[in-house]
């Protein structure tokens, strides 16, 4: 049921870069229950900021003949234009959305948070 804590903590060390290092494992350890420590590597913090690279067998689904909805273009606030901008240009240098050729655009959601704070939240089109 897994790899005994002396080997596992050696071979997880070696699998995580220097910035992930700086994780606690102490505190992962300690959170991730017993049965799940042979995927902690699944559960560090620097990994799930990053998308897996990009292969050569990634495929893109271009549909035939399909038409993407054209939904109402709503103006935003210079607050949300700021967020939204910052939301994708975090996303885009993270690797995790890039741009797009499409004209059509996502429908994006602004959350209210404690003290005012405005959050970007992507929705999936319908």
């Amino acid at each position: 049921m897994g790899l005994s804590p002396p080997s596992f903590h050696s071979s997880l060390v070696e699998k995580w870069d220097e910035e992930e290092k700086q994780e606690s494992i102490e505190t992962v350890l300690r959170v991730v229950p017993p049965s799940y420590h042979q995927y902690l590597d699944v559960f560090s913090m620097v990994k799930s900021k990053k998308l897996p690279q990009h292969h050569a067998c990634d495929h893109h689904i271009e549909p035939e003949g399909c038409v993407h909805p054209v939904g109402i273009i709503y103006s935003l606030s210079n607050n949300e234009s700021e967020t939204l901008g910052a939301y994708i240009s975090e996303n885009v240098e993270k690797v995790l959305i890039r741009l797009s050729s499409s004209s059509t655009g996502a429908p994006v959601l602004f959350s209210r948070k404690r003290m005012m704070a405005v959050v970007c939240v992507l929705t999936p089109a319908n």
